[in-house]
C-alpha cells in the first residue's frame, strides 16, 4: 500500500505549536480560580464531615491531572462512601451533600444520581461513589474513576499538554466526548492515547493509518488487530476486559483518522479551533437546486437524560428511515436537532410522490409452494412471469412521505422510544421551506451541516 508522506510534517508542527498552546493552556487567573474554588469546598467539606465522618472525598478528573483546556475549567468531587453502604443511602447521602456545598446546583444522572453546580463561579460536579478495595468489584460505572486517576496521574506528568493539544484538535471537530450525543473520546481515554503513543506529534502520525479493529493494550505497550471489534478497542489497565473506547462510533474513529490526515499533509493552526457552520447561504435556492424533498417532526422535548434521549432519537430516526426506504421513498438522508425545548427528526428524500401503483416481488417458478400462496393473493392485478420470477402489481398504501411518517407515528409510537412515544403524538409536521423558517436557536447552521453544504 502506498503512504502519502509529508517530510516537512515535524519542521511545520513546531513552527505552530507554540501558537497553539497559547490558545489552549489555562491562563494564571482561571488556574487561580480552580485553586480557590477547591479550598472552598474543602472548607464546606469539614462541616459536611462532622456529620458524617466516616466519608472521604476525592478531587479527580482533568483538574487535578492539569489536563484541562482553557476555558473549560471544571472540577470533579468524588464522595466516597463505605463498600457497605446500601445504593439508597449512596444516593440520598450523596445529593443531600451535593446540595449543601454547591451554589447554583441541579441533578443530573449518570450511573446514578449526582449533583452538578458552581462554587465561586467554578462549575462542579460532586459524584458519590463506592471506596473499594478492588476495580474489579465496582457496583457501579463511577466507581472506576478513582482508579483510572490513580494509574493516569503520575504516568501523565510531563506530558499534560500533549493531552491538552490532543482534546483541543477533537474540540474542533465535535469528536471529544463519550457521551451518546458525540460518540467521541473521553478525557481518560485521550491520556491513555498518549500515555501510549508518547505525545500528541506521534499519535497523528500513527493514527493516519489506523484501521478498523485496532485494539490498543497501553499497559502492556502493544497494539494488534481484531475481526470482532468494530472501530477501536483500549484496554482499560485496571479492567483488563473493559473497552475505554466503547462509546467511540465508527464515525468518529473515521473522522479523526481523516483529520489526522489532513493535519499531517498540511499542518494548520485551524484544526485546534472550531469552525462555526456559516449560515450565509441561501438555504430556500438550495432546496430548489436540490429538487429533494425536505421533512421535519417537531415535537416537545422529553424531560430525561441527555443519554436517554439521544439514543432514542437515533432508534426513531432510524425507524422512520427504514420506513422511508421500504415504502420507495428513496431517502437520501436523517438526522435529529435538539433544542432547550424541542426535539426534530429530520429526512430528506429523493421523491414528495410516487406512482399509486408498486411491483410486489414473489418467488422463483421452481419454488411450487410459495408459487401458489403468491398467486392466491387477493390483489387488483393478475402476477406475471419475469426472468424466471413472479411479480404482481398492487396499489400502495402511500404515495408521499408525509402519509406514510404519518402513518408510522400513529401505529408505532412506541417502536419510536419509550419516553419519545409519550410526546410525539401532538407533533407538528413541517415540509420545505417550512423547514427552513422554523426559528429554532442553533437550528439553520444545523441545517447547514445536515445539508453537507461545505464551509
Amino acid at each position: 500500500m502506498v503512504k502519502l508522506q509529508n517530510p516537512d510534517f515535524d519542521r511545520e508542527f513546531e513552527s505552530i505549536i507554540k501558537e497553539i498552546k497559547k490558545e489552549i493552556l489555562p491562563t494564571e487567573e482561571e488556574t487561580s480560580r480552580g485553586i480557590k474554588a477547591k479550598q472552598e469546598l474543602e472548607k464546606r467539606l469539614k462541616e459536611v464531615r462532622k456529620e458524617y465522618p466516616y466519608l472521604k472525598y476525592r478531587f479527580l478528573g482533568s483538574f487535578p491531572r492539569n489536563t484541562w483546556i482553557k476555558g473549560n475549567l471544571e472540577i470533579d468531587l468524588f464522595i466516597l462512601f463505605p463498600e457497605e453502604t446500601s445504593e439508597d443511602d449512596l444516593e440520598k447521602i450523596g445529593l443531600e451533600i451535593g446540595r449543601r456545598i454547591l451554589d447554583e446546583q441541579e441533578e443530573r444522572f449518570a450511573s446514578h444520581p449526582y449533583v452538578h453546580g458552581k462554587v465561586m463561579g467554578v462549575e462542579v460536579d460532586v459524584v458519590p461513589c463506592y471506596e473499594l478495595k478492588s476495580a474489579e468489584k465496582i457496583k457501579s460505572a463511577v466507581d472506576r474513576t478513582p482508579f483510572h486517576h490513580d494509574w493516569v496521574s503520575e504516568r501523565i506528568k510531563g506530558k499534560e499538554d500533549e493531552v491538552r493539544l490532543l482534546k483541543a484538535f477533537l474540540k474542533a471537530s465535535d469528536i471529544y466526548g463519550a457521551e451518546y450525543k458525540v460518540r467521541g473520546f473521553s478525557g481518560y481515554l485521550c491520556e491513555l492515547l498518549i500515555l501510549h503513543y508518547g505525545n500528541f506529534k506521534n499519535l497523528v502520525k500513527k493514527a493516519c493509518n489506523w484501521k478498523r479493529g485496532l485494539v490498543i493494550d497501553v499497559a502492556k505497550g502493544r497494539e494488534y488487530f481484531d475481526d470482532e471489534i468494530e472501530a477501536l478497542f483500549v484496554v482499560d489497565p485496571v479492567d483488563k476486559k473493559r473497552n475505554v473506547a466503547a462509546n467511540l462510533s465508527l464515525d468518529s474513529m473515521a473522522k479523526f483518522v481523516e483529520k489526522c490526515r489532513d493535519f499531517y499533509l498540511k499542518p494548520e493552526k485551524n484544526f485546534f479551533l472550531k469552525k462555526e457552520a456559516k449560515v450565509g447561504v441561501d438555504l430556500k435556492n438550495e432546496l430548489k437546486k436540490r429538487a429533494s424533498n425536505i421533512l421535519a417532526i417537531v415535537f416537545e422535548r422529553p424531560n430525561i437524560v441527555e443519554d436517554n434521549l439521544y439514543t432514542q432519537l437515533e432508534r426513531a430516526k432510524n425507524k422512520l428511515f427504514e420506513f422511508l426506504k421500504t415504502n420507495d421513498f428513496m431517502p437520501l438522508n436523517a438526522g435529529y436537532f435538539v433544542s432547550q425545548d424541542k426535539c426534530m427528526l429530520i429526512f430528506e428524500t429523493q421523491v414528495r410522490e410516487i406512482s399509486k401503483i408498486k411491483k410486489v416481488v414473489g418467488p422463483p417458478f421452481e419454488e411450487w409452494v410459495h408459487v401458489k400462496k403468491f398467486k392466491e393473493r387477493n390483489r387488483p392485478y393478475r402476477p406475471f412471469l419475469e426472468n424466471g420470477r413472479y411479480y404482481a402489481f398492487d396499489w400502495r398504501r402511500f404515495t408521499t412521505p408525509v402519509e406514510a411518517i404519518k402513518d408510522y407515528i400513529e401505529r408505532y409510537p412506541r417502536s419510536l422510544g419509550k419516553n419519545i412515544s409519550k410526546v410525539i403524538s401532538n407533533y407538528e409536521l413541517v415540509e420545505d421551506e417550512n423547514v427552513i423558517n422554523l426559528k429554532i436557536p442553533g437550528f439553520q447552521e444545523f441545517l447547514v451541516n445536515f445539508l453537507k453544504l461545505k464551509g
